[in-house]
């Protein structure tokens, strides 16, 4: 690709500010014709494409809540005094805080990832959990357990083996990795949600009072800093080519049988939480 005048290699603030008619797939990113007029007025000018793709991102349904947040805010509005005496961070946080006593909170988060999970169910759920989780730690807890609620299709549909399979094995891929037990959950198979499954992941952790963290930033000059791991070679190499080749990457070693396991789903197999607590034999 060759920069001209007329057409430079990257869509620059200045260059949208001078293009003001050019075309762009706005409809394509999934915003609506009245929220693209919208971002043009925020910004006073077209959006260049680094913007455009950003905001239809964060204006997203799944990043924005923007068709159910009108419901969602009811939990804000209709509490009253008794329901937030021991409230110690409500809505607007990465996850609420409720103070247990003795100088110990528990906070606690659920995330949908409905969507993602039909398109790539394996990797949706496992993110869905990951972002729980993530979220529990960010506000300075432990993560102790996790619990999901899932909603799929009709159970004779022949996609919803897949949708099943996949979205069990990524909740189950994600929290086993990290250690946290499953202490419950529900499922339902009906057709309404054959299109569309529903997994809601929850996570729970403790902290003490003076370990809370919040979302903010104050001062002037404050740096944010983003960063990520670059893909490997062989990785790129796979991306490239379907159906993928074999991993190469060697897998870990067993589990010496004098130091076997106990599967979760046998130490999950009894109602009561401390059932699910690792046990080695």
């Amino acid at each position: 690709m060759t920069a001209t005048a007329d057409s430079p290699l990257f869509d620059t603030v200045d260059h949208a500010a001078s293009t003001p008619d050019t075309p762009q797939p706005w409809a394509q990113l999934g915003l609506k014709e009245d929220e693209y007029q919208r971002v043009r007025e925020l910004l006073g000018r077209r959006p260049t494409a680094g913007e455009l793709a950003m905001y239809s991102v964060m204006w997203s349904e799944h990043c924005s809540y923007k068709s159910s947040k009108v419901h969602l805010r009811q939990f804000g509005e209709k509490t009253d005094e008794a329901m937030r005496k021991h409230l110690m961070v409500g809505i607007g946080e990465n996850a609420g805080v409720v103070d247990i006593g003795e100088g110990w909170a528990v906070t606690f988060k659920v995330e949908s990832h409905n969507h993602p999970s039909f398109v790539e169910p394996y990797q949706g759920a496992a993110t869905g959990v990951g972002g729980i989780v993530r979220d529990i730690l960010s506000m300075g807890a432990r993560p102790i357990a996790v619990m999901d609620q899932l909603r799929f299709g009709a159970i004779d549909h022949p996609d919803t083996p897949r949708v099943v399979h996949g979205v069990v094995s990524g909740v189950g891929g994600y929290g086993n990795c990290l250690g946290l037990p499953n202490v419950g959950g529900e499922v339902v198979f009906d057709p309404s949600y054959q299109g569309n499954p529903l997994v809601n992941a929850l996570c729970v952790g403790v902290m003490r009072h003076e370990d809370i963290h919040l979302a903010n930033a104050s001062g002037s000059a404050t740096r944010s800093s983003c960063s990520a791991r670059a893909p490997a070679a062989t990785a790129s190499a796979e991306h490239r080519s379907w159906p993928p080749r074999p991993s190469t990457t060697p897998r870990r070693p067993s589990v010496p049988r004098s130091r076997s396991v106990t599967p979760s789903w046998r130490r999950c197999s009894s109602s009561a939480a401390s059932s699910c607590s690792p046990r080695r034999s």
